[in-house]
């Protein structure tokens, strides 16, 4: 066959199989926007209640574990959504979605004899989370009278933590200090861990054979550090959606 010929067979396949995966592409998003819509129409109102509060939290993440031995290392940018429904001055519950990442390069570890382990590691984090904030002071957003314009928090909840292809039940827990910032918007400075029941995070289970695979030792953590912004509905709020 002509080599021109081949070559033009080719670059049409690719063109090809790239008008398919665009095509593939458009005609998912807007299904799975379809099937949305519905859900948002309906729950939105709920939303826009007078507790409530819609955010975001950015800072940085890292795990701790075979790789990774001490806090603060080998760290990675956290972005999370939330959403936190006030039930008064002192409690309110909490759900967050985050994604972040892990990328650990050149730390060897001990070979166990049989089996010589990379140098590292690198998967997505993708993190659910449902809490409960206490607050240590009267705290509302917006400030009123009795309230305080800041108050440390600490938090605690029950979650979904999936890195790679390990997926575990998480804890969370973690403590904080929020601020009240302009009517509306409030902010806040926390630090936050998700105790894990797998040790399969960097792909590695008890790599030395100590035994030690009960819930305190030898299970992989996930700690969060970040700011969170957030906006609360007016009292007496009118939505239109």
């Amino acid at each position: 066959m002509d080599e021109n010929k081949i070559l033009w067979c080719g670059e049409k396949t690719e063109h090809f199989s790239a008008c398919y995966c665009l095509l593939a592409f458009v005609t998912r998003f807007f299904t799975f926007l379809y099937m949305l819509l519905p859900l948002l129409c309906v729950s939105l109102n709920s939303f826009c209640q007078p507790g409530a509060e819609v955010g975001i939290l950015g800072g940085e993440s890292y795990y701790l574990g075979e790789y990774n031995a001490g806090h603060f290392k080998n760290r990675q940018f956290y972005v999370a959504g939330l959403y936190r429904y006030n039930l008064n001055d002192r409690f309110a519950l909490r759900l967050n979605a985050g994604f972040s990442k892990i990328d650990i390069q050149g730390v060897p570890l001990l070979s166990n004899g049989t089996e010589v382990y990379p140098d590292g590691f690198h998967c997505k984090v993708k993190d659910i989370s449902a809490m409960v904030e206490f607050n240590f002071r009267s705290f509302m957003v917006q400030k009123i009278e009795k309230s305080s314009w800041w108050s440390p928090y600490m938090l605690a909840g029950v979650g979904l933590l999936k890195a790679g292809d390990a997926g575990s039940v998480s804890i969370p827990l973690g403590v904080g200090v929020k601020f009240n910032l302009y009517r509306q918007l409030s902010c806040g400075v926390e630090w936050t861990t998700r105790k894990l029941f797998t040790d399969k995070v960097d792909q590695l289970s008890d790599p030395w054979g100590t035994g030690e695979t009960n819930f305190i030792f030898n299970k992989d953590w996930f700690f969060v550090a970040g700011i969170t912004l957030t906006y609360r509905f007016p009292m007496n709020p009118e939505c239109f959606f």
